[in-house]
């Protein structure tokens, strides 16, 4: 370690970004169902909005709303969403998300009390489904539990050696050819990283290069879409995927705490992405060129010339998602 980079400093970063990435992995930020609807309305979809339409939006919000409606809704959506315009589609989709991350703190509550967690620990396999899971118990009250929690559109994960649910991306495929483009690319970006996660007890589980290409979709999000209902979302997303990019997590930092050189991975890994993609209309590669120009100069050692560049250029605070 240089002499300027202090423990106390280091041990507020790691904690930081810990808690930051797990805040993701768990729940995404939900928009407000008025903001919703305020950027669907204001969309150039040019359907008519028929009458059946209507009838159906309606009904599918009657059922979405009440208690434990997660499951009805889905399937009606699932039957109906044919039978609508592509602005009733959008809106249902929308409203259906942001009806799951509100209700996956109460699921994620029911699932972490310890007799819950204790019967699906003992019966649990690596990389187990809530199906999977269902068909090892015995218990028909914990199937039944296991069995809302799937259809209500998560998806069973193992973190920090506990089992959580989280939303299951994957279960709004079968909407994208209804709603718009945004919400498509936004629903394939949030699919993949549900489905593979980028970090699990404070480390890094995902490749050095999938982690920039995953960046770059985000930005490209972002480009192309700087209205669409789910920036903030995909902002959060990509601020969490800059932190990876330069400063790692904690038991996978950029920087190696002993020897304080960049790893080997992340040297290549950086190296290769930089040759197969133009920076030039991309404001996180050419940060990240400059950064490697930086780390190249110091023999990729994290040397206070490197530090002070990193303090001025990707400020902790300012990707911290509070």
């Amino acid at each position: 370690m240089t002499s300027s980079f202090q423990s106390a400093k280091r041990k507020g970063m790691r904690t930081f970004i810990t808690a930051t990435a797990i805040l993701m992995l768990l729940q995404t930020a939900v928009a407000p169902l008025s903001g919703v609807a305020a950027a669907a309305s204001s969309s150039t979809d040019t359907k008519v909005t028929t009458a059946s339409s209507t009838t159906i939006y309606k009904t599918f919000q009657s059922m979405l709303y009440k208690k434990n409606g997660l499951p009805a809704a889905d399937a009606y959506l699932e039957s109906h969403i044919n039978q609508v315009t592509t602005h009733h589609a959008t809106l249902m989709v929308l409203q259906l998300e942001n009806a799951r991350n509100k209700a996956l703190t109460a699921m994620t509550d029911r699932l972490l009390v310890p007799n819950v967690q204790d019967k699906m620990i003992k019966a649990y396999k690596w990389n187990d489904s809530f199906t999977k899971l269902m068909e090892r118990t015995h218990d028909s009250d914990l199937r039944a539990l296991l069995k809302e929690a799937r259809d209500s559109g998560y998806r069973l994960v193992m973190l920090e050696g506990s089992l959580y649910p989280i939303m299951n991306y994957m279960a709004f495929q079968k909407y994208i050819s209804y709603v718009k483009p945004d919400i498509k690319q936004y629903i394939n970006i949030m699919a993949v990283e549900t489905s593979n996660l980028a970090a699990d007890d404070g480390a890094l589980v995902i490749g050095y290069q999938e982690i920039l290409n995953r960046a770059l979709n985000q930005e490209r999000f972002l480009n192309e879409y700087p209205k669409s209902n789910r920036v903030k979302q995909v902002n959060n997303l990509m601020n969490n995927y800059t932190l990876y990019t330069f400063y790692g997590l904690n038991n996978t930092p950029l920087f190696d705490y002993e020897t304080n050189k960049m790893t080997a991975n992340a040297q290549k890994g950086y190296k290769a992405v930089l040759q197969r993609n133009s920076s030039e209309d991309s404001a996180f590669l050419t940060k990240l060129e400059k950064f490697m120009d930086i780390v190249t100069e110091a023999k990729f050692e994290k040397t206070t010339a490197v530090e002070k560049w990193l303090e001025q250029n990707v400020p902790v605070s300012d990707y911290a998602n509070y």
